[in-house]
């Protein structure tokens, strides 16, 4: 799988450093060794820089473009499946892998930041599916300091503590415990969303939280653990992930 981005040049590259302290983890920690996305090529095209096109270009304010300006990635991977298409205990079992492997990176200084349906994936390996936490656009050093403090994730799976007006101006710190209710949240999702590995064609739940802004999204989220989730039911092929989401907001 092909993925074309531009990065901003002043930041930190999801390639160059993150993915790189990634693998670097990978190769001692059996957590982790194997549930990271597999590269396969990449190349960074400098002469696509947005701050030497303006300067070519002879634009008044190409001397100030460096500031902001962005430049294209090319980073091929091993394809993979969504961990959506799952369901009962080879669903449990990959999102179980990924909470660890989620975990291990975070031990070891790198910070995802973005755990979302989206980026939990899957591969099949001698008959078995294994479980990739993918992604690392929105990562960041624990050594980076400030760089927690920026506001990062999508709306509908963040921790309720990060979806505050504080939060969202990037004044409160990003640690772990946010990522980990994230990934409550994904099994809360998947659970309630999907039948048999397909999204549900209609009466889906949670469907509101897709159109909510911050504020809003973290009201829904909030009634919806202390009382809302006795309003709904998993999936047919979702009730041993339900038992564990229940278990989960008990100790919430």
């Amino acid at each position: 799988v092909a993925k074309f981005y531009w990065p901003e040049e002043t930041r930190q590259s999801e390639l160059d450093i993150i993915l790189d302290e990634v693998y670097k983890i990978a190769q001692t920690d059996p957590d982790v060794r194997g549930h990271v996305p597999e590269l396969v090529w990449f190349h960074k095209f400098q002469e696509t820089s947005t701050s030497k096109i303006r300067v070519a270009l002879g634009l008044k304010d190409a001397e100030q473009a460096e500031q902001g300006s962005r430049v294209l990635y090319v980073i091929v991977f091993r394809k993979l499946i969504p961990i959506t298409m799952l369901s009962g205990e080879e669903f449990l079992a990959a999102w179980w892998q990924v909470v660890k492997c989620h975990r291990a990176l975070w031990k070891g200084g790198v910070l995802h930041r973005d755990v979302s349906p989206s980026n939990l994936m899957v591969y099949r390996l001698r008959g078995q599916y294994i479980g990739v936490l993918n992604d690392y656009d929105l990562s960041s050093f624990k050594r980076d300091g400030p760089m927690g403090l920026e506001r990062t994730g999508t709306v509908p799976f963040m921790a309720v503590n990060l979806l505050t007006p504080h939060a969202m101006a990037g004044k409160v710190e990003h640690v772990y415990a946010h990522d980990a209710e994230s990934l409550i949240w994904v099994l809360t999702w998947v659970s309630l969303r999907y039948e048999g590995g397909n999204l549900l064609s209609k009466n889906r739940p949670l469907e509101e939280w897709l159109k909510a802004d911050a504020s809003l999204c973290q009201a829904r989220k909030t009634q919806f653990w202390s009382g809302g989730i006795r309003d709904v039911r998993p999936s047919g092929s979702h009730k041993k992930s339900w038992d564990l989401v229940e278990k989960c907001f008990e100790g919430i």
